[in-house]
């Protein structure tokens, strides 16, 4: 094994057990107003890919929360996939809480989104939310991808901006975990194109917004940033839009379709 590989598997093992041992806690952040937008937008993306049989996948989906989503949109099948025993476990438990109808359309399974168990042209649809900068080779992990989508079948994205103030927020753990391997929308999107993706939709989900909420992070504060968000996406929309503002948005959300 060379030096390179021996301390990319070291560093992903430490990435597993930090993410472990945070998967009670990780809900939690996920209340916050910039995120709960950012599902949002998301959930707007593929719901317009929803049809008879089709099969999702949520690479990295940590405690189920957009394999969930995949599946209540009306997904026949969603495979969601983690490393983390633990957060697989929360999944579990939020699975099983809901009505049978949804829980037996959902498979969790324990996987390396890099290397995944599963044959050429197998699914229709595969969310990757907050993953490609928590491993040490995002371009390996969308060649892999690119490989069990179907033909023309997209992809989601969703990537944490280096200067995401909910980085001051989140706990010490998330932010160790990352490997910040992207550092700008040119860099994500030129990946995508040597993945074999083509680009359909780049756009930064939110900018005073995301700031703004920063101060709200606080669930119970949910009433004003709600009106907050609602007040100034309109207006962020249009921002994190142009070129020489997009490099700001806190998230990048990416549409891709396999060629």
């Amino acid at each position: 094994m060379s030096e390179t590989s021996a301390t990319d598997t070291k560093t992903k093992l430490e990435v597993m057990k930090r993410f472990d041992e945070e998967a009670s806690k990780f809900d939690f952040e996920r209340t916050a107003a910039g995120y709960r937008l950012r599902h949002r937008l998301v959930k707007n993306l593929f719901n317009k890919e929803i049809r008879l049989g089709a099969v999702a996948l949520d690479q990295g989906c940590g405690t189920g929360e957009y394999t969930l989503s995949l599946a209540k949109a009306g997904f026949s099948v969603v495979v969601g996939g983690d490393s983390s025993k633990n957060m697989l476990k929360v999944a579990r438990s939020k699975i099983h809480k809901e009505q049978r109808k949804i829980s037996e359309r959902i498979h969790l399974i324990q996987l390396e989104s890099a290397r995944l168990p599963f044959q050429n042209d197998s699914f229709d649809i595969t969310t990757c939310i907050a993953l490609l900068d928590c491993i040490p080779d995002p371009l390996r992990l969308l060649v892999e991808t690119n490989r069990v989508l179907k033909r023309r079948a997209k992809l989601i994205i969703c990537v944490d901006a280096v200067w995401n103030p909910y980085r001051k927020a989140q706990p010490a753990v998330t932010r160790g975990s990352r490997y910040n391997r992207i550092t700008g929308s040119r860099e994500l999107q030129h990946k995508l194109r040597t993945a074999g993706f083509i680009v359909e939709k780049f756009f930064g989900d939110i900018l005073l917004a995301q700031v703004v909420s920063n101060l709200l992070f606080d669930p119970k504060a949910q009433v004003l940033a709600n009106r907050i968000l609602k007040t100034t996406q309109p207006l962020d929309r249009c921002l994190t839009n142009l070129p020489l503002l997009k490099f700001l948005s806190a998230h990048y959300v990416i549409e891709a379709r396999k060629k």
